[in-house]
């Protein structure tokens, strides 16, 4: 992986017996009613708290700490609680996270939480969402995205969950693959999240939740998790919906023996020099094993968790087939290009714009600059972030929605469009200023799905609303125009590509595939990612 490409990448039972007691005269009194923030798991009871309407349940186990022999290890059942009642009224830590020398979060992260809208139980059962966080597989947490206002926006319960990350969570390594039964390795996150919908499964009733409704959704790297999900045999039966926001960048990921290679590199960087022996991996304190890392993970191809790479398996029909939502923001690349050139002090020159075409995402650098002029751009980085968004993203995940929809029940396609979105603590807040034009950048759309900006605009307003509620309709009947007033939000098919827009105004007319140059992009062979 060249330079710029790693610099590139960032949940009725309430518990209670009623107690009838006799008093004088045999008058009966009938106990309070049950505790609504008191519900029986698995594990045991746990006892949550009421915050603006909404029964948050917060940092409860879905599965054993993943330390000591359970380094590197599928996901194992979390013990029962060691209490009579279990506090569920705080998070849990993030996995491991940021460097060697400064690290955050810890090995032990495997929560997940559930935010329940109203105080009091549901009498029908709610549909479920079910979040998966974005951040490159290297940064990020469940409770980094506040669910409680998109729980009472949508009517739904939200959930979201920490899984494995960085090497901890997607190291495939020789000797690792020798101790699993089916030669497996790398994908320890993934089975995290699987794990987590499986706790669900078991677990999500007894807070009002519906087990056969429960949506998958996530961004980024969470949007790629939810494709390969969509892939994986082992998640079959354990979510009904899927909805992938920005998750197209990577379609062909590594072979075992390619990640193996990798992963023998990064040992040796670590001084676990013996490709044979887990033991010098398993001894070395958790922190060390952030450095030398990648800007970013990725899922391996490792015959079990994902038999194929999520291309070839929509290509095929070989994936869970269920209703899917996929889409893009407008300008997908510019903060991609911004984080690997001008913020490093080296931006994109017209003399060296081919180059850059084929080194940082490997496409033809003459060809594909023919097609996007740097002329017609206010920059060369600018010209270079329009051709990272189309080939990496937009046109990617059209490529797989044809698949898609040639065997799932439904795909419906969107673009998010908002040119000047709500910024505060987004990505780009955390790069030293340049002078890109950002847009609609990756993961923009995030705080209008979930409800969450603080002070919006009138227009930043109606299309928050407009979102959440597409979203909420979509989780509640698999179709995002239940309930929704903005413009009818076509099927989409490999015939029609119709993709609706978020933008001012909602639009389904928007012909993204001829937009972004789709017809050329299409020949190209699927992104490895960034």
């Amino acid at each position: 992986m060249n330079t710029h490409r790693q610099r590139a990448i960032g949940w009725l039972i309430a518990v209670a017996v009623p107690l009838v007691m006799l008093g004088c005269g045999g008058s009966v009194h009938t106990a309070p009613p049950a505790d609504p923030t008191v519900v029986a798991t698995q594990q045991g009871q746990v006892k949550g708290v009421v915050v603006n309407g909404v029964r948050e349940f917060l940092g409860l186990r879905y599965a054993a700490p993943p330390t000591g022999a359970l380094r590197w290890k599928p996901p194992v059942a979390a013990p029962a609680y060691a209490t009579s009642v279990y506090d569920a009224s705080h998070v849990g830590s993030a996995c491991l996270q940021g460097t060697a020398t400064a690290p955050t979060g810890s090995e032990d992260c495997l929560f997940i939480n559930v935010y329940v809208p109203g105080t009091t139980a549901s009498i029908t059962k709610l549909p479920v969402l079910f979040w998966i966080h974005g951040g490159g597989f290297i940064v990020g947490s469940g409770v980094a995205t506040d669910g409680s206002a998109l729980a009472l926006k949508a009517n739904a319960i939200v959930v979201t969950i920490n899984y494995r990350l960085n090497a901890l969570g997607f190291l495939a390594h020789p000797a690792l693959a020798a101790e699993d039964p089916n030669g497996a390795t790398g994908d320890y996150g993934i089975m995290d999240q699987t794990a987590a919908l499986a706790w669900l499964q078991k677990n999500v009733a007894a807070f009002g939740g519906d087990p056969a409704n429960v949506t998958i959704f996530g961004d980024s790297a969470g949007g790629h998790s939810v494709y390969v999900q969509l892939a994986s045999p082992g998640s079959a039966g354990l979510f009904a919906k899927a909805v992938a926001q920005s998750g197209g960048f990577s379609r062909q990921q590594e072979t075992l023996q390619q990640a193996e290679t990798d992963g023998v590199g990064y040992a040796k960087t670590w001084g676990c020099t013996d490709p044979a022996s887990t033991a010098c991996l398993r001894n070395l304190p958790a922190a060390a094993l952030l450095q030398g890392n990648p800007s970013a993970w990725y899922a391996t191809i490792d015959g079990k968790v994902l038999p194929s790479s999520t291309s070839a398996a929509f290509a095929s029909g070989q994936y869970n087939r269920v209703p899917v939502i996929s889409g893009f923001t407008e300008d997908e690349g510019t903060y991609f290009v911004a984080a690997a050139f001008d913020a490093q002090g080296n931006p994109v020159t017209a003399s060296g714009y081919q180059t850059a075409i084929q080194n940082f995402l490997g496409v033809p650098g003459a060809a594909t600059a023919a097609l996007y002029p740097a002329s017609q751009f206010s920059s060369p980085s600018q010209a270079l972030a329009k051709v990272a968004g189309d080939y990496l993203f937009t046109c990617g995940e059209m490529q797989d929605a044809d698949n898609l929809a040639k065997y799932s029940p439904a795909v419906y396609m969107y673009r998010f469009s908002d040119p000047a979105p709500y910024r505060v603590n987004s990505l780009i807040s955390f790069l030293p200023p340049t002078t890109m034009n950002y847009g609609a950048f990756h993961s923009s759309d995030l705080d209008y799905w979930w409800q969450l900006i603080p002070s919006p605009t009138a227009n930043q307003s109606t299309l928050s609303t407009a979102m959440t509620t597409a979203l909420a309709g979509f989780a509640h009947s698999g179709n995002p125009n239940s309930g929704s007033s903005v413009a009818n939000w076509p099927l989409y098919t490999s015939a029609t590509r119709q993709t609706l827009d978020f933008g001012y105004p909602i639009s389904n007319t928007y012909d993204a595939y001829t937009a972004h140059q789709c017809s050329y992009w299409y020949g190209e062979a699927p992104s490895h990612g960034l």
